[in-house]
């Protein structure tokens, strides 16, 4: 049974193993490859939320305005509005002002799952002006 012993545990490896310089390289080129892509990648998961935001400021001043035509006021109380229910999802909807000639109705979004609604906030008016307040 003498013959020659399994080449794959005996054969020296010669320089065909990578140094620690180069795996702390690697690690340190994964890292910052990581840390760019990261909120990238963050910031494009919001967006289909921060879009169904907008919509739906624009329908609350829809609901705003035909709450006007029918009570001659804008009103704060955001469950008075007809045919405009909340949808579920990371924002809040309230109306910060309201009178009888102008309301800014707010949403205020938890985009980073916190339980606290104050990641990004946006306010629509009479007008239909949109902004984006935080």
């Amino acid at each position: 049974m003498g013959g020659q012993p399994p080449i794959l545990f005996l054969r020296p490896m010669g320089n065909k193993a990578f140094t620690v310089i180069e795996m702390l390289l690697m690690i340190g080129v994964m890292s910052v490859i990581l840390v760019i892509a990261l909120p990238m990648h963050a910031m494009r998961a919001k967006r289909p939320d921060q879009a169904q935001a907008k919509t739906q400021l624009f329908k609350v001043r829809d609901a705003e305005e035909r709450h006007k035509l029918q009570y001659g006021t804008y009103t704060t109380d955001i469950t008075r509005l007809a045919n405009w229910k909340p949808i579920l999802g990371r924002y809040q909807f309230r109306i910060r002002t309201a009178d009888s000639t102008q309301f800014v109705a707010q949403a205020e979004g938890d985009l980073n799952n916190d339980k606290i609604y104050d990641d990004d906030t946006w306010t629509i008016d009479q007008s239909g002006t949109l902004k984006k307040v935080k």
